[in-house]
C-alpha cells in the first residue's frame, strides 16, 4: 500500500509524451512515448505499466495531473480525453495544469535520449533558480507559444502570461531582467535570441513532463476542476493558422 496521497500525471502536449505516479509528492515510477503516432494507441498501456512498476493500482490513485496546453492540438485532446475518462471513472479530482508554467520546473529524472534533443545549446546558461524562465513552445513558422515564469522554492510566479505570439514579437518587447530563454521554440530561434543579448537553457527545461506536473502541483496548488467540463488551454484555433500577413495581428 501507498504512503501519501497518489497522483497520476499525464502530459501529452509535445512529441514526447510521459507519465507519472507520485505518492506523498515523490514521483516514483515514469513511463515515456517518444513518438507522436503512439500516444492514441499506446497512452493507455504506458499508463499500466508505469503504475505497475509504482507498484500502485488503479485503485489507490487519488488524483490525476493532466497538462491542458498548450502545444499539439492532437496531443492536448488525447492526454484531456484520457485524464477525464480516468478521473471520471475512478472518482477522483482531476488537476489540470498549464503546460507552460510545468516546463519551468523540469524534474530531474529525464533520461537522456527520451527528449528530442538532450544537446545543451552553444553558450547555454548554468541553470539558477534564481534566474526566472521564458518558455517557448514551436508552433511552427516562426510562431511560439510564451510565458515567462520566476520559480521560487515554495511558489511559481507568473511574470508573462501565456500567448500565441511570434519569436520577433517575443523579443520585440521586454524581457524580464535576467531572463533565461528555454523550450522547443527558443532552441529552434536560438541564433536569434542570443543575438538579443538573451541565455538559453538546455533541455529539459522548457520541456513539458508528467514529472514536471508533479512539481508543479506541489509548487502551485492547482485546484480541481468537473472532470466533465472544463476547456483545455489551445491559445489559438484549433482550425484556422493566420497568413503571413494576418501573423502579427492574429498573435498580439
Amino acid at each position: 500500500m501507498s504512503s501519501g496521497r497518489v497522483f497520476l500525471a499525464l502530459e501529452t502536449t509535445a512529441a514526447v509524451a510521459s507519465i507519472a505516479v507520485a505518492v506523498g509528492g515523490e514521483v516514483r515510477a515514469t513511463g515515456w512515448l517518444t513518438r507522436r503516432r503512439e500516444h492514441a494507441a499506446g497512452l493507455l498501456a504506458r499508463i499500466e505499466s508505469t503504475l505497475d512498476e509504482a507498484g500502485i493500482g488503479r485503485g489507490e490513485i487519488e488524483g490525476v495531473l493532466v497538462g491542458r496546453g498548450p502545444g499539439s492540438f492532437t496531443g492536448i485532446r488525447i492526454g484531456v480525453a484520457t485524464a477525464m475518462g480516468l478521473a471520471t471513472g475512478l472518482g477522483v479530482p482531476l488537476y489540470p495544469c498549464s503546460s507552460l508554467m510545468a516546463a519551468a520546473v523540469p524534474g530531474p529524472g529525464v533520461r537522456p535520449g527520451v527528449l528530442p534533443s538532450a544537446a545543451s545549446p552553444v553558450g547555454a546558461a548554468p541553470p539558477d533558480a534564481r534566474f526566472p524562465r521564458y518558455v517557448l513552445f514551436d508552433a511552427r513558422s516562426d510562431r511560439v507559444y510564451a510565458a515567462c515564469y520566476s520559480v521560487l522554492p515554495e511558489q511559481i510566479v507568473t511574470l508573462v502570461e501565456p500567448r500565441a505570439s511570434t519569436i520577433g514579437a517575443v523579443l520585440g518587447r521586454p524581457v524580464p531582467d535576467r531572463a533565461c530563454f528555454c523550450g522547443d521554440g527558443a532552441l529552434r530561434s536560438a541564433t536569434r535570441i542570443r543575438e538579443a543579448g538573451h541565455p538559453l537553457l538546455p533541455l529539459p527545461y522548457g520541456f513539458p513532463t508528467a514529472e514536471g506536473l508533479v512539481r508543479l502541483h506541489a509548487l502551485s496548488g492547482v485546484p480541481p476542476v468537473d472532470a466533465r467540463g472544463f476547456e483545455p488551454e489551445y491559445l489559438r484555433s484549433p482550425v484556422a493558422f493566420p497568413s503571413a500577413s494576418d501573423r502579427s495581428r492574429n498573435c498580439e
